[in-house]
């Protein structure tokens, strides 16, 4: 290979390199794992990242449950969304407005999950109608009015930091403890990896249908001071259409540091107060 023909190879090579350098750059738009920068790509369009469905009642419910008005929310973007605010109108049989609400769903929905939602009947409401929802991803917070048919984006305020590190509570699977013709009763272990003293261990459950939606999410504390390798076992009352259970989070009191540390499973993120 002559003088000419090394040149041009060498800087072919060179330019080469500077593209992977160029793209590798241009990703940590997405995300930088150094500094924990997230940025979730969001526009009028996508914005949009619910699905609203009416449904009617399951004839697994219990009878209670005639007195709710039903909605499946599902996440059918491609990100993942949490503290979802949903503002709602009651509608008569006149067609009139009585009312104007909120419910919020304490729950992380990756793509394709989701939530059924309960709204009270006291038997003057007709139906009810969504007229905006608010949610946040990890760097942003959206709020879509159906009504308006217009979209508010804003960056979000919220420190989020990786959770690997604070989460020093190993648990079992959970597991049932009693059948019941009412309610079935389950458990879960857990123990204190920490070499801290840990207070106020809250758990989060959410608890899904045969169809894998989310019917209901609950928190169960627990008030007792955690010594560290001390572990506690908390019951878990099942509904009756709950065909599966998951933990979802959990938070804890760091008695030194005189913090709350809030963990979130499924986002695997963590926020500290205090």
């Amino acid at each position: 290979m002559n003088k000419f023909h090394k040149k041009v190879l060498f800087f072919f090579i060179l330019l080469i390199v500077n593209i992977l350098i160029f793209t590798s750059c241009k990703s940590k738009d997405i995300y930088d794992g150094k500094n924990l920068d997230y940025s979730t790509n969001i526009d009028n369009y996508n914005a949009k990242a619910l699905s609203i469905k009416d449904v009617g009642n399951n004839s697994d419910d219990s009878l209670e449950n005639e007195m709710n008005i039903y909605k499946v929310i599902k996440n059918i973007s491609d990100f993942s969304i949490y503290n979802i605010l949903i503002t709602y109108e009651e509608i008569n049989d006149k067609d009139n407005i009585v009312d104007k609400s909120q419910v919020f769903l304490d729950l992380a929905l990756n793509p394709n999950e989701s939530s059924k939602i309960s709204f009270f009947n006291d038997n003057k409401i007709k139906r009810i109608n969504i007229v905006s929802y608010e949610y946040s991803t990890l760097d942003k917070e959206v709020v879509v009015n159906l009504k308006e048919d217009t979209v508010t984006i804003n960056k979000s305020n919220i420190n989020l930091k990786d959770s690997k590190e604070y989460e020093v509570l190993t648990t079992s699977k959970i597991y049932k403890v009693k059948n019941s013709s009412e309610i079935d009763t389950y458990a879960l272990d857990i123990k204190n990896t920490s070499k801290r003293q840990l207070g106020n261990i809250t758990v989060k459950i959410g608890q899904l249908d045969k169809d894998g939606k989310y019917i209901m999410v609950d928190s169960i504390s627990s008030y007792n001071i955690l010594k560290p390798s001390e572990d506690i076992k908390m019951e878990i009352k099942a509904l009756d259409n709950t065909k599966s259970i998951e933990l979802l989070g959990y938070s804890y009191d760091d008695i030194k540091e005189n913090a709350n540390i809030n963990i979130d499973l499924k986002l695997h993120k963590a926020s500290i107060s205090g």
